[in-house]
Order: structure tokens, then sequence, then C-alpha cells
């Protein structure tokens, strides 16, 4: 599976650990009020999205594997609805502890925390400038057949037909009616937020808006 294992790249590694340092540096700062409120993922609080990135994060080849077979059998809902159920009862040190600890460093990886981590963030209020080159590289990653299948399935469904076009960085990508906006909005709600269709301008945010499937996450 591609993006599955460790990274050689030298830029990719430093986004990563550059993501992943800024996410434990938001949970740090939660509040416990914050960390029972409902995140983008449909369903979960930002404590349940905390505790599936650090358990997507820090799986093994095997457990990706193993996970790959779940999901094929029960759906990814399912799967990832009994991870969180696991493990949400850690101490919130222990989870914060848990998302700390090196992960495995590739681009998958790297589109989870970015987008889960914004799952987080815009509930809370909490805005934040992201490098152009982290959302650049996860973005041409959405738009490849591993990355639309390995972060949130059906990226290319939604924007089949569509083309996206940044406005605070150079990026576009597609055909078709237009849909232009930062490039973070352009990501969440290409990876199914339709929280960030209101930063987005264009004749092809409808077609966009009624792809958006109910359970995101």
């Amino acid at each position: 599976m591609e993006g599955v294992v460790v990274a050689k790249d030298p830029a990719l590694l430093s986004e990563f650990e550059a993501e992943q340092d800024e996410f434990v540096s938001l949970a740090n700062t939660l509040t416990d009020e914050q960390w029972h409120t409902m995140s983008l993922c449909a369903g979960w609080t930002v404590r349940q999205v905390v505790v599936h990135v650090a358990w997507h994060i820090h799986r093994s080849m095997g457990e990706v594997l193993g996970t790959g077979v779940r999901v094929l059998v029960s759906g990814p809902a399912k799967v990832a609805a009994g991870q969180v159920a696991r493990d949400e009862d850690r101490s919130t040190q222990s989870l914060i502890d848990w998302l700390t600890r090196p992960g495995q460093r590739n681009r998958v990886n790297l589109g989870e925390l970015v987008i889960h981590q914004q799952d987080v963030r815009r509930p809370l209020g909490l805005t934040r400038s992201i490098p152009a080159e982290r959302v650049r590289g996860i973005l041409d990653y959405c738009m490849t057949r591993s990355g639309s299948a390995s972060l949130v399935p059906g990226v290319r469904k939604r924007i089949d037909g569509l083309r996206l076009v940044a406005t605070d960085m150079e990026w576009s990508a597609g055909q078709g009616p237009e849909v232009s906006g930062p490039a973070e909005a352009l990501l969440m709600a290409a990876n199914g937020r339709d929280a960030a269709l209101g930063d987005l301008q264009g004749a092809g945010v409808a077609t966009l808006a009624s792809r958006m499937a109910p359970g995101t996450g």
C-alpha cells in the first residue's frame, strides 16, 4: 500500500515531525470542556479524534494490514468506532503521551495529522497558518488513487468534474466548474468536511456540497 512504509524523503519526514509536534502542543492546551467538544468528524468529540490519530500514526505494518482486512469485512466506520471505544478511557495525559511518541512517518499519516488537527481546531475556533508546502503535498496526494483511498475515502469522487483552485498559494487541480478558496479549506472540503464549504467560492461549490456524505470522519 503506497504511503504506508516509513518515508525516506527528508522534507516529508520534517513536515511529519513538525505537524505531530503542533498537534501535541495543541492537545496540551485543551481544557476539559474542549476535549469534550464535538469535532468535525461526525459523532466524535475532540478527545475521540485524538484517540484515533494517536492509534493511526503508531500502527505497525502488520497492524495496517490487519486493519485493512477488518475494513473489508466490517466497513471503515465500524472498525474506526471500535478502535476509539477501546482506547478512549485512557487518561488525558496518557493519551497525550501516546500522541507524542515517534510515529510511522509517511504521507498517509501526515495527512491524518493535518486533516484531523483541523477537525479539532475548526470547531474550537483555534485557527493556524499551515505551511504552504505541507498543504500542497497533502492536496497532491489526495488527487492520486492511493491518496483518495487512504485518507478519507472518496476524494476523487467528490471532486470529479470540478476544478479546484487555491487562492493563497500556487495550486490547482482538475477540470470543470471552479471551486476556489484557501488551500486548507479545499483540503478539508475534498475530504468531506462540509464546514469548510463556507470558505469556498465558485460555480462548482454546489456540486461539491451535494457530494458530502453524512458521517465522514
